[in-house]
């Protein structure tokens, strides 16, 4: 049971993220809080960045790691473990020394705004994943490939 309540806080975290994080890049939203997350220079980026925001973003982001709790028992050390991993996951993917082990998903949106909004899964599904380069630069030039 409790390897499931950790995985079911961590999914719930990642869609929460997800939709939070849309909503997060909406022109009013991202003017008053989100900008300062994206202030930091993209090539420059460590681990520490993770957490550079506004102060009610962490909380408000955070929000999805417990509602799994409003249908599952409180559990604290499945919260703990869940907790853990999703903030250690987040720094590893702030960091392009970790992007060996972890990919660079979450690097690219901090490179094409647009794109890489949660987990690949979700941007996948909802249509938000970062494209091929070749495809970004035919979304850039207006060009197609029709005859």
């Amino acid at each position: 049971m409790y390897g499931f309540t950790v995985l079911s806080c961590i999914v719930g975290y990642d869609i929460w993220f997800y939709f939070s994080h849309i909503l997060l890049h909406q022109p009013f939203l991202y003017k008053t809080i989100h900008h300062f997350h994206h202030d930091i220079s993209y090539p420059t980026m460590t681990f520490m960045d993770t957490y550079v925001g506004h102060w009610a973003e962490g909380p408000f982001q955070g929000l999805g790691l417990i509602l799994p709790f409003v249908f599952l028992p409180w559990n604290p050390y499945s919260c703990l473990v869940a907790l853990v991993f999703v903030n250690v996951r987040g720094m590893m993917r702030h960091d392009h020394r970790c992007s060996w082990l972890i990919g660079k998903h979450h690097l690219l949106h901090h490179k094409h705004p647009r794109y890489n909004s949660g987990e690949k899964w979700l941007d996948s599904l909802f249509g938000t994943l970062c494209k091929p380069m070749s495809s970004l630069i035919h979304i850039i030039t207006n060009e197609t490939n029709d005859v």
